[in-house]
């Protein structure tokens, strides 16, 4: 065979279908394929030898381990041969395994082939699925021997990928390596965990060598923040899952069994093939992966999805009871694992996808507490069902996390059926975790939910303690109580679809902290489907604000289409609310990212609002979504907030306006036809203009007029409240019946239960521009309703049974007929009183209607009864009475009972044609029925004066009724009465003189009129009195003012007079223990104490330059105001008589000027009288801008005076003084403030002795309010008045103490002044002239912070060149060196005679110390020259000898 042809190639070609001829060409093909002339023939023998090993048999096989030795080296003959080898594998299935096998045997072998490798990569090229399966057996066959061939393994894996450019299926190879082998050497294998546990190490390399040069590269590039080229790195993250989740597997079902695997041997393998285990176990064998790259390495094979079949695996491992990994370690590492896959998060990848809700009653399975078995419980108990408290709320953290990122089953599952896990969910959307949740917004319900917990919480703990008390009853036998429990602190309750449980403290921190580093709350909001958000926003309503909705939508990337519109309303509002509240700071102080920041939020809202704006006005505007922005609005104008009642608004403004995108912008002009109300109400243009344009208008009409039929309820501005009704008489949808019904009755609400409001619409006095067209619009809307009424037929049906016991029939004479609500018509005559309107309206259709003229009014029954209903009650009787319409005058006058007249006749605001009508009316009654008229008067004296006042103020009538009350008045007359001048009344007809009034007892100069007063208005009503009654007594009082009331408009002032002593007395009641009992007893006897009080106060008016009486008149009503200010006090005439005469006293109180006005306050401060009253006037005057020609000395005067008296006025009188100093230079103020300052100094040196502790605090008060005040004038401190501002900071004080404020002057000094200023400063101090003396310590203090304080010293370069020494800037003459050492002398001269120790060793030692402290003082203004050094010790040495020659 050694020398063959060609021709014998080519027959064994022709022959290698024979088992025999392939055995025997295959033993010299090696040596004819590397024989150049045999070269082609010997290659198509290897063809056909490869191509026909089809019989798989024992030659076959040999044949192949013969092909696999050969060894090739030219690259030709390489490349044919991976041909071959491929044909090979072609020709019988079973060849890939024992190719591979050979293969692998081969390159372990000492005779390995070079070629082995590039075999194994056309192999695993040729079977990618099948031939990673059985490299996998031939590892599994190497860990079977009975030598440890791990590391072998490791290394040929680790060159196999290597070589093979890792195109290897790496899960399928993991996946063969797990397979079961039931051949005899394994079932009879030796070292069976061995095995299990290099297979685990196996699987670990196997994953980690999947980590390829791009995988690497886009794992640094991920960490970097590229989100580029990611496809690679996503491919490795997934296929390390699939991994993971066939090791599980392996580990859950064929592993138990290969071997009953040691329990730390079993935790141990699955915490290694999910990369928890310690680092240094997955390179221990070999140092691989190399130091450089382990951490990265186990990093990227760490944070990998989890997959659901993993997760659930490992539940249920720990929950068998077969496998060693107990509950507790596989709840912490599901956690784990969850948290971590969690952090991987990305658009891109899907890190946690779990579809089985079955994983929720694993989780809380695993946490569920299982007693002993040992422990018989008693017959008939049931043990209640309890789980490991830690385990639980951490099996809920994990169904948090994994319902976050699976919304629809997970989270879905969760919110409807665990409403534990639901407060979860809430908790991290909104931000808040409180308990209960801020999405309650109920009070009654937080309410419940926290009584309920505290329920729960005691049953809890009852049935703990009794199941732990079976426990012990059949073990240790012990007693058990809530002090010796063992498992009170660990168990709780286990009833997840129970109430919701309070979380532990701890447990609220662990949600904030999972939500801010896994942002679950995001992922909920972001779930359109099921849509969570817009459940909670639905739930809440506008009953509060959320501004966690605001935060939400701030932190949104990209679109803001995944949002429901509800939270872009909510951002819009937050963001007005933000700016309103916002204060304009200055620009320059705004840091850059504040500033970018800024700019960020202002696009967003653009964005957004361009968003909302786009929903209502864009050409995709649909039904839904226009009635979701409105709805989200409107909802809000009804809020019992007035905050969120005005966002609201603002919010309507934004979003209607077209305009409201566009910044600096005028906003389009409206039409003419739409601008009358629009000018009118300037700020409505959102509701009267825009909002009517809106394309599908009509679809939000009914929802919007049921909004302001509501808010106008609720709002209390006026305006607003016109705005609303303006729209509804335009736009409210009224073609339904009903609707039209609650429109008429919500209206009428308003015009009868807010008086307060429709009282400022149309007040006289207020003459609002839009009153008129409010009217217009109330009368609309009630004309329209009351036709279309009259037009129903008799016995049509409008309102159910419940509905009608507040309905009346009504007749009118004409035949027509109506059914309506009493308010209804109640309203209409309101707004009939308010009389018509300028312009068109339908008031006189209205009016005539229900005041016909020449005709009966309509007859009103009952609905529910058939009575006949009162339809004019008094009370709308007296309504219309005050109206100037005549016609209602004369309807309300009609059938008048003679109690009603009087009744009337009495009440206030009634025009005089009305009255006279009145009086009128009331001459018929008694014409008709004297007796009966006569009966109902209670006070015929103050009827009598009634109808009199009522013909000073012109009404006519009421003669013959004023006669009746004349001829029943006793004919008794005093001596005084016969003197004083009668009243005549001139009428067409008689004569009626004045009433005459009883004997009055008299009051003379010595009556006790306190005592007097105390009669008038006792405390207590004692029944053995026989005094005079209490009103003549008051009468009397009344008299004897008049008298002197009249003196002084004559001039004839008397001093001690009647107004003074009863004033006097009146101080002094309100002094003693009873002041408050006296003043309520004055507030019910209102009849007596208001004429008192009106003719004390006429007389103060008439004595106003009696300062004494106008602040005793003031300081009377100040202090009877004050107990009647109380909320339980109900109004009544006192009260608002006291109030106007307190609203007067700013302008009795009035002074000639503010110079006389501060006189009048000084002498009250000299002589030590409460100085309110004039400090008032004074304030009142500055306050109204007049001049202040007081001098400083006075202003001084008055100011140390309040100080002394701890006036609560001072810091006001202070700021007034100053505003009004400072508009003519700051120089007055700061001398007044200074002088201020330094006199309290002085009496505090003076009184320090006397004392020291209420002194300084005094002080200290007064002080510090003067130093604010100095700073704020000058922030210089001396750059005003100098000399004086230099005196205040350094002078000595006599008391030899520094002042509390000088430290904190002389830091404002060298701090916030100029070199401009503090040049000056140091020389006046080390200069020779001046007159006062310094106090050393402080200038040594203030010329040491000018040397040393960096502030002063901006500007100078900071790094100095080391050889260029810096230069010292102050350079003292020889004059100011020798003053700088005066000072430092003095102060050790001072400091040893304030010193209290008579020790002169210890003065001298603590002298020498302070000296030498101040020495690198001197030091550095000598600035190292000689001629100043030599000056300095030249003075210092004669010195020496001065005191020497003492």
């Amino acid at each position: 065979m050694d020398n063959v042809s060609r021709n014998l190639l080519r027959l064994l070609t022709a022959t290698c279908g024979y088992k025999e001829a392939r055995l025997l060409a295959v033993q010299r093909l090696e040596m004819w394929l590397q024989n150049p002339k045999l070269t082609r023939p010997a290659q198509d023998l290897l063809m056909s030898l490869c191509m026909n090993c089809s019989t798989h048999g024992a030659d076959d096989m040999e044949v192949i381990s013969s092909l696999i030795k050969i060894r090739l080296k030219p690259k030709v003959l390489l490349n044919h041969y991976m041909l071959c080898v491929r044909e090979l594998l072609n020709a019988h299935r079973d060849n890939l395994g024992t190719m591979v096998k050979l293969v692998i045997f081969n390159e372990l072998s000492n005779a390995r082939n070079p070629n082995n490798m590039q075999v194994l990569h056309t192999v695993l090229q040729h079977s990618p699925e099948q031939a990673p399966k059985f490299l996998a057996m031939v590892f599994q066959d190497l860990l079977t021997n009975k030598d440890d061939y791990l590391r072998a393994s490791r290394a040929l894996l680790r060159e196999i990928i290597k070589q093979t450019k890792h195109e290897i299926n790496f899960q399928s190879f993991c996946f063969g390596l797990m397979q079961e082998r039931k051949e005899a050497t394994y079932v009879d294998m030796e070292f069976k965990e061995r095995f299990v546990i290099q297979v685990t190490d196996l699987l670990t390399v196997s994953m980690m060598l999947g980590i390829t040069a791009q995988v690497k590269e886009a794992g640094i590039a991920w960490d970097k923040g590229e989100k580029k080229n990611l496809e690679v790195l996503r491919s490795f993250q997934n296929q390390i899952a699939s991994i993971q989740r066939d090791a599980v597997w392996w580990l859950h079902t064929v592993v138990p069994t290969i071997s009953k695997v040691g329990a730390k041997d079993y935790v141990h393998c699955l915490h290694k093939v999910l990369f928890t285990e310690q680092p240094e176990t997955y390179y221990k064998w070999d140092n691989w992966p190399p130091e450089s790259d382990r951490n990265f390495f186990l990093r990227l094979c760490s944070e990998v999805p989890l997959l659901e079949d993993t997760l659930m695996r490992i539940l249920v491992i720990g929950l068998s009871r077969d496998l060693p990994l107990g509950p507790a370690d596989a709840m912490e590492l599901a956690d784990h694992l969850v948290k971590r896959a969690a952090a991987v998060q990305s658009d891109d990848l899907e890190v946690l996808r779990v579809e089985r809700i079955q994983l929720i009653d694993a989780v809380l399975n695993l946490c569920t507490y299982h007693h002993p078995e040992n422990i018989q419980l008693p017959a008939g108990y049931q043990p209640p069902n309890l789980a490991i408290s830690t385990l639980y709320w951490k099996a809920w953290l994990l169904l948090l996390v994994v319902a976050a990122f699976n919304p629809q089953k997970i989270g879905s599952a969760a919110w409807d059926g665990y409403p534990t896990l639901k407060m979860l969910m809430e908790m991290v959307m909104t931000n808040n975790y409180t308990y209960p949740p801020c999405t309650i917004a109920d009070e009654d319900t937080k309410t419940e939910m926290i009584n309920r917990e505290l329920q729960i919480s005691q049953r809890e703990k009852q049935e703990i303690l009794a199941f732990e008390s079976h426990l012990a009853a059949a073990s240790t036998k012990q007693t058990i109580t809530e002090s010796n429990s063992l498992l009170l602190s660990q168990l709780t309750s286990l009833d997840p679809q129970g109430p919701p449980r309070r979380p532990p403290p701890q447990v609220q921190e662990q949600v904030k902290s999972l939500n801010q580093s896994l942002r679950l709350g995001h992922l909920l909001c972001r779930s359109r489907s099921p849509d969570f958000l817009l459940n909670i926003i639905q739930r809440q309503a506008s009953s509060q604000s959320m501004p966690w909705l605001a935060d939400l939508v701030q932190s949104s990337e990209g679109s803001l289409d995944v949002l429901p519109v509800q939270c872009l309303c909510e951002f819009l509002l937050h963001d007005a609310a933000d700016d309103g509240l916002a204060v304009e700071d200055d620009e320059d102080a705004e840091s850059k990212e504040q500033k970018a920041k800024k700019r960020q939020r202002q696009q967003k809202q653009r964005q957004l609002l361009g968003r909302l704006q786009d929903l209502l006005l864009g050409s995709k505007a649909d039904e839904q979504t226009t009635c979701e922005v409105l709805d989200y609005f409107l909802r809000r104008l009804s809020s019992s907030q007035a905050a969120s009642r005005v966002l609201a608004m603002k919010g309507l403004s934004l979003v209607l306006s077209e305009g409201g995108l566009k910044d600096g912008e005028e906003r389009e002009q409206p039409m003419e036809e739409d601008s009358a109300d629009a000018e009118l109400l300037p700020g409505y243009q959102w509701l009267l203009q825009d909002l009517p344009k809106l394309p599908l208008f009509d679809s939000v009409r009914g929802m919007t007029s049921t909004a302001l039929q509501q808010a106008i309820h609720m709002e209390t501005d006026p305006q607003t409240i016109s705005a609303y009704l303006i729209y509804l008489s335009q736009h409210a949808p009224i073609e339904e019946q009903a609707a039209h019904n609650d429109l008429a009755l919500d209206i009428a609400r308003l015009i009868v239960e807010r008086s307060t409001i429709m009282n400022n619409l149309f007040s006289k006095h207020s003459s609002r521009p839009e009153s008129n067209a409010v009217l217009s619009a109330f009368l609309t809307i009630f004309s329209t309703y009351i036709k279309r009424m009259r037009k129903t037929k008799e016995g049509e049906d409008l309102y159910s049974w419940s509905e009608s016991q507040d309905q009346v029939f009504l007749r009118w004479t004409t035949g027509e007929t109506a059914t309506m609500h009493i308010l209804v018509v109640h309203a209409m005559v309101i707004l009939l009183t308010l009389g018509p309107p300028k312009g068109e309206s339908d008031f006189y259709a209205l009016l005539s209607i229900w005041f016909p003229e020449k005709k009966p009014l309509p007859t009103a029954f009952l609905v529910d009864t058939s009575e006949e209903a009162l339809l004019l009650p008094d009370w709308l009787k007296l309504r219309m009475i005050r109206s100037e319409v005549s016609r209602l005058v004369d309807a309300a006058l009609q059938d008048l009972e003679p109690q009603q007249l009087l009744l009337f006749v009495q009440s206030f605001g009634i025009p005089v044609s009305s009255m006279s009508k009145l009086l009128q009316y009331l001459d018929q009654a008694v014409s008709h029925d004297p007796e009966s008229l006569e009966q109902n008067i209670m006070d015929k004296h103050y009827m009598a004066h009634l109808v009199e006042v009522q013909h000073e103020r012109g009404a006519t009538g009421g003669h013959t009724f004023h006669s009746l009350l004349s001829s029943s008045l006793p004919s008794q007359r005093d001596s005084l009465e016969t003197s004083k001048a009668k009243v005549t009344l001139e009428t067409p007809h008689s004569s009626v003189k004045m009433r005459a009034t009883t004997q009055l007892p008299s009051v003379g100069p010595e009556d006790d009129l306190t005592g007097m007063l105390l009669q008038i208005f006792p405390i207590k009503v004692d029944p053995r009195w026989h005094g005079p009654p209490p009103s003549q007594l008051s009468l009397a009082l009344q008299q004897a003012l008049a008298k002197e009331l009249m003196r002084a408009r004559q001039g004839q002032i008397q001093q001690g007079g009647m107004a003074i002593r009863l004033l006097q007395a009146v101080a002094t009641l309100l002094t003693s223990t009873h002041a408050g009992l006296i003043v309520m007893s004055m507030h019910r006897s209102h009849v007596l104490s208001c004429p008192l009080m009106r003719q004390l106060h006429l007389y103060q008016r008439l004595v106003s330059q009696d300062i004494a009486f106008s602040s005793l008149f003031l300081k009377v009503v100040d202090e009877m105001s004050m107990w009647l200010d109380n909320p339980t006090v109900e109004v009544g005439p006192l009260k608002s008589l006291l109030k106007s005469f307190a609203g007067q006293s700013t302008h009795i109180q009035r002074h000639s000027d503010v110079r006389t006005a501060f006189i009048h306050l000084a002498e009250a401060l000299a002589f030590r009288r409460d100085p309110e009253v004039p400090l008032r006037a004074v304030m009142t005057m500055l306050k109204a801008g007049e001049r202040c020609n007081a001098e400083a000395e006075l202003i001084g005067k008055v100011l140390q005076g309040l100080m002394e008296v701890k006036s609560p006025y001072l810091e006001e009188l202070l700021s007034l003084l100053m505003t009004v100093g400072t508009q003519n230079g700051a120089a007055g103020p700061v001398a007044m403030v200074i002088s201020l300052l330094l006199q309290e100094s002085e009496e505090r040196t003076v009184k320090k002795e006397l004392d020291t502790k209420s002194e300084v605090t005094k002080s200290g008060l007064n002080s510090g309010l003067l130093v604010d005040w100095l700073e704020h004038l000058d922030p210089e401190v001396t750059s005003v008045c100098p000399d004086m501002q230099q005196k205040l900071l350094f002078a000595l004080n006599k008391a030899r103490g520094t002042p509390a404020y000088r430290p904190y002057l002389l830091a404002l000094l060298t701090h916030q002044s100029n070199w401009s200023t503090l040049l000056p400063c140091i020389s006046a101090l080390l200069s020779k002239h001046r007159d006062y003396k310094l106090d050393p310590s402080s200038a040594l203090d203030f010329l040491w912070a000018c040397s040393h304080i960096p502030r002063i010293w901006q500007g100078r370069d900071q790094k100095i060149p080391q050889k260029k020494t810096e230069k010292f800037v102050l350079r003292l003459s020889s004059e100011e060196l020798i003053s700088l050492v005066d000072l430092i002398l003095s102060e050790s001269k001072l400091s040893s005679v304030n010193s209290p120790s008579d020790d002169k060793s210890g003065l001298d030692q603590a002298s020498c110390s302070l000296i030498q402290s101040r020495l690198p003082l001197l030091h550095s203004y000598c600035d190292g020259s000689l001629e100043n050094i030599k000056k300095v010790s030249e003075y210092l040495i004669n010195c020496t000898m001065k005191w020497d020659d003492r």
